[in-house]
């Protein structure tokens, strides 16, 4: 696979341009951005679109089967919104739910109802048993099982199913299931994938050597946090990261 139409600002370039935030910063962010009118499922639409955009810029286009690996949180949620993307563009997508349906909070059941309705294959795996033969016949695996939240080792189903994913094709959503997002620290176990999309701005972790170890090859996804909400967390936006890009970070960053 090749990185399509992301792209990034030639040479070098520092944390001010693509973001250093924490976990605790980016949930400060989210919360900041609903109170002031842009709701977690307005930031998760459009978070989903950009890894769906994302994923099919990664095969020029071409539509190949994606499997979707989606957890309990917002990280799932923003998984699902990328698959009805990616199915409503011809991608051949499954999506295996690392959860009990009945217990999924009204966000991520509202966008699984949706994935659903629009011709997404789902099966719920809640013990973390992800199919080995779904994920052989797909070309890309995308983690969405957890995000930036996660403190210490995942724990069962999330870390069996973690351990399920191919480190040859998984493309992670925001950061790797398993890494902490501030220290980037890799849990036990932690998935290793060959692309991450990360939401917003850069995490902290990402620019860690056992982050980009994980991450492979970094694009960050701008999805319309509001200025507002920067200002109100005292923290300043990426530079760099606008437009509705997804800008690919450049290999000599630090």
């Amino acid at each position: 696979m090749s990185p399509g139409r992301t792209r990034g600002a030639p040479g070098a370039a520092g944390r001010a341009d693509y973001g250093d935030l924490t976990g605790e910063q980016a949930a400060g962010l989210d919360g900041a951005a609903a109170q002031r009118g842009a709701s977690v499922v307005q930031l998760m639409e459009v978070a989903g679109w950009q890894v769906a955009r994302w994923v099919f810029a990664s095969f020029g286009g071409r539509p190949e089967a994606v499997f979707v690996v989606a957890g309990h949180g917002n990280n799932g949620g923003d998984g699902l919104v990328a698959a009805r993307h990616l199915r409503s563009w011809g991608f051949p997508v499954e999506v295996a739910l690392v959860a009990d349906p009945d217990q999924l909070g009204s966000l991520v059941s509202g966008q699984l109802a949706a994935a659903r309705a629009a011709g997404v294959a789902v099966a719920a795996v809640p013990d973390g048993e992800v199919a080995a033969a779904a994920m052989e016949r797909a070309a890309a695996v995308v983690d969405a099982i957890l995000g930036t939240g996660l403190r210490g080792d995942p724990r069962p189903p999330q870390a069996r199913a973690i351990s399920r994913l191919p480190a040859d094709r998984t493309l992670a959503v925001d950061v790797p299931s398993g890494l902490d997002a501030t220290t980037g620290a890799a849990g036990d176990p932690t998935v290793r994938a060959i692309r991450t999309c990360t939401l917003t701005a850069m995490k902290r972790g990402l620019w860690s050597p056992t982050g980009r170890a994980h991450a492979g090859e970094i694009t960050v996804a701008d999805i319309g946090m509001p200025a507002t909400a920067w200002a109100a967390t005292g923290l300043a936006a990426p530079r760099l990261v606008r437009g509705g890009q997804l800008l690919s970070l450049p290999t000599d960053t630090r």
